[in-house]
């Protein structure tokens, strides 16, 4: 089960955050997550574990794509799962970046809400992710 989901850039700033458990007790957490993804090796693996949890991380231009899991959970379906999400994402911005996820905040959180509900991956499909906020997009248009 998933218990959190970030995007943090290359000084460490935090993006975007999802907790599907519980919040963090400790304010430094995410500092300490993203501390351990950035100083990382190109040559160790994408994943290790810190404290109870088990991270997952993925690597895009300046942008680290951040999943804490259970220790039980599968590792390589974590990175697919960080791959179809930037997969959507670039979709619906066309080459996402961090400006994007900066001043389009809400479409990132309506995009992965549509991924990943109270810590469970529910949609794999990119037509049906991207559908609703589309959707939306197209409805605004017609109002306007």
């Amino acid at each position: 089960m998933i218990q959190f989901f970030l995007i943090v850039n290359r000084t460490g700033q935090t993006r975007f955050a999802r907790y599907y458990q519980n919040d963090p007790e400790n304010p430094t957490f995410e500092l300490q997550v993203a501390r351990g993804c950035i100083t990382r090796k190109p040559s160790q693996t994408l994943f290790f574990s810190l404290k109870e949890h088990k991270i997952v991380y993925r690597v895009y231009a300046s942008l680290y794509f951040i999943i804490g899991c259970e220790p039980q959970d599968n590792e390589f379906s974590l990175l697919e799962l960080i791959q179809f999400s930037v997969e959507c994402m670039d979709s619906y911005f066309e080459k996402v970046t961090e400006l994007d996820l900066v001043y389009n905040l809400e479409k990132v959180h309506m995009i992965m809400d549509e991924i990943i509900v109270k810590g469970l991956i529910l949609e794999t499909n990119h037509d049906r992710v991207l559908a609703l906020i589309n959707g939306l997009a197209q409805k605004k248009k017609t109002v306007v």
